[in-house]
């Protein structure tokens, strides 16, 4: 428990504390985080997801496994979007968001070197999987609601207009493409994808520890809370109960999927918020619950 704390989870956590105190002294404010958020939208992510997706190996899952981890992500998206809505009258862009934060979790750089450590590189194999349905369908699915809530006033073709436009779409659909086609990527390109992927999480979180640098961290935040029993207590309880209740799964393939069950929120939907200006902080603040409290919930479960 120790050993996992401080590495990987304390380090990836540290990103986030390191953008608080460079925001407090002064050196980054809320257009440098906004600037920082645009690169990520516009260059890291999609290079991220164009990787992933064109080189994931998806033939060796076991598919049974991912349709119920994807259930389990749509009741808790649909949970949390709804809660977030009726009892806590968020606006439709942030309840949709909230509802994200709730099942989309830190699988790349928080998730996946616990279970390479824990169980070996076949880890790889269902956290690959579960990473591909998500940013596929969680992930570009959410983008396209915003995108249609953001454009209501206008014609169809303006908002198909906009899904093209949209990099992070369009890096989904072309990863997508590559992989099905079984096309050979030059090296160039894997290394620029390789090279500004990895920057990905690491802005992303410095961008949401500037933001939350003005937030009040000394009272609760409910919305973030509600959020965090969802995503660390409850995701995984539903997880267990489909893998365990139904068929018998391998190991080396659940043990993985429960461990991404019961992980952290993701840092997607913080910048999902900023890219469309939506209120941000009680998803920021959700990752940093989670995060804290999911130091507990993988210990438990590894």
């Amino acid at each position: 428990m120790i050993s996992a704390f401080l590495n990987p989870i304390f380090p990836v956590f540290a990103i986030m504390l390191a953008g608080i105190v460079f925001s407090r002294g002064g050196l980054f404010d809320g257009a440098a985080a906004q600037a920082i958020n645009r690169f990520v939208f516009y260059v890291a992510v999609p290079a991220l997801l164009f990787l992933l997706l064109s080189g994931a190996d998806l033939g060796t899952m076991d598919y049974r496994l991912l349709g119920f981890y994807f259930f389990s992500e749509v009741l808790l998206y649909t949970g949390g979007a709804a809660i977030a809505r009726i009892v806590f009258s968020c606006g439709p862009g942030e309840a949709l968001l909230l509802g994200m934060a709730s099942c989309f979790v830190n699988h790349v750089f928080f998730v996946l070197p616990i279970a390479t450590i824990l169980y070996g590189e076949q880890a790889t194999t269902s956290i690959t999987a579960i990473i591909a349905i998500d940013t596929t369908i969680l992930f570009g699915g959410t983008i396209m609601g915003l995108e249609i809530a953001s454009h209501r006033s206008e014609s169809i073709w303006r908002v198909v207009r906009s899904f093209v436009r949209n990099p992070v779409l369009v890096s989904i659909a072309l990863g997508l493409m590559v992989n099905i086609s079984g096309l050979t990527l030059h090296e160039g390109i894997v290394t620029f994808t390789s090279f500004a992927g990895a920057a990905a999480a690491p802005a992303a979180l410095f961008s949401l520890g500037i933001i939350l640098a003005r937030s009040r961290f000394l009272s609760l935040d409910y919305r973030a809370a509600m959020v965090t029993g969802l995503k660390i207590i409850i995701h995984p309880l539903v997880a267990w109960f489909f893998f365990t209740g139904f068929f018998e799964f391998d190991p080396l393939l659940r043990n993985p999927a429960l461990l991404v069950a019961a992980g952290p929120c993701g840092a997607m939907p913080f910048v999902l918020a900023m890219q469309y200006k939506i209120r941000a902080e009680s998803i920021g603040m959700a990752i940093i619950y989670s995060t804290v409290a999911s130091l507990l919930t993988l210990s438990i479960i590894a």
